[in-house]
Order: structure tokens, then sequence, then C-alpha cells
């Protein structure tokens, strides 16, 4: 405020006069330095403690694993979420829905065109989990690729174990949460 009125001062003293005589009053006028602008001010004593700018994750969110720090972090921590491989596939698994047998809640998509939709589920009375799809390429059927695979997961890691369909395991990591509806 004090900074503002020797502003203001120095503004009156050069602009007052419209004849040009302000501009060597303006001339001699010293201006005050930030440290000069509390008349009477004690320099000893410590002002009031400047506020630190917010950090990084006070002002936006954190970037996800694209580094695109708009898009929110998943928070999850069911089965139930969108899950991505390093390579590309993304499996979605849906809540349960163990009243609805035929309904689907879980999709592949290995991002070159095959997309499966099929069911995750309990195996039998252990806790092993199962998922079994239908599959198609570029939207034609291919009854060779249909999956059926073991799922297990520790933490935000999902790894399906592939009876049939595809070879090998798959590692998918927490991409995304399910949308509630």
């Amino acid at each position: 405020m004090a900074l503002v009125v020797v502003v203001g001062v120095v503004w009156l003293a050069a602009g007052g006069d419209d004849d040009g005589s302000g501009d060597t009053v303006a001339a001699q006028t010293p201006s005050a330095s930030a440290g000069e602008t509390d008349a009477g001010a004690d320099p000893t004593q410590a002002g009031p403690e400047p506020t630190p700018p917010p950090t990084p994750s006070e002002t936006e969110p954190e970037p996800d694993s694209t580094g695109n720090p708009f898009v929110p972090k998943p928070t999850g921590t069911g089965l139930q979420a969108v899950w991505k491989a390093s390579d590309g596939p993304m499996l979605a698994l849906g809540d349960a829905y163990t009243n609805e047998p035929r309904r689907i809640n879980a999709i592949y998509d290995d991002r070159d065109g095959l997309e499966c939709k099929g069911r995750w589920q309990k195996a039998g009375a252990g806790d092993e989990l199962v998922v079994v799809m239908l599959c198609e390429q570029d939207g034609e059927r291919v009854k060779s690729k249909d999956r059926h695979g073991r799922l297990s997961q520790s933490g935000d890691t999902l790894t399906v174990k592939w009876d049939q369909g595809a070879n090998g395991t798959d590692t998918f990591e927490r991409f995304r949460d399910m949308e509630e509806d």
C-alpha cells in the first residue's frame, strides 16, 4: 500500500504540471525501495512470512501412467476396473452380477481389432476367479480366439493365465476406475 502511495506522489509530481516543469520535480524526487515503504518500521523485526507458492499436487491432479496430468489416477482396490497391459491390450472388469449369469461383465480389447466379451466369476466353491469370453476380430466372430483364463490380483496388478485362446500370461496394471451407476 505504501509503495502505491509513493508511486502516486511521484506521478502527481511528474504529471501535475502541463507546462513540463513537473519533469524536473519528478527527476529530483527520490523513489522509495521496497524496504523503505514502511515508514518508521524497525528493520530488525521480521515482517510476516510470505505465503509459499502451492505445490504442483495442490494445483493440478497427479499425472496418470501416460503422463497426462488431467487424467485422474485410479483409486479403487477391487477387481472392478479397467486394466491395461504395457503392450496395449486392455481388460475391463465390471461388477460380478451373480444373479444375472448372462450379463457381460468382462471386455478385452487388444487394440488390433480383437475384441472379446464375456464374464468373470468365482470358479466353484473356492476363491479362484475365471474369465470366459467370446471373441471377434474386426467385427467377425472367431471361435479359435475365444478366451478362457484364471485371474489373480495383487494390489494394482492383475494377472491372467490363459488356458485357451491365447498363450501364456498377461499382466495388467490398474488404469482407470469403473464408472458408478
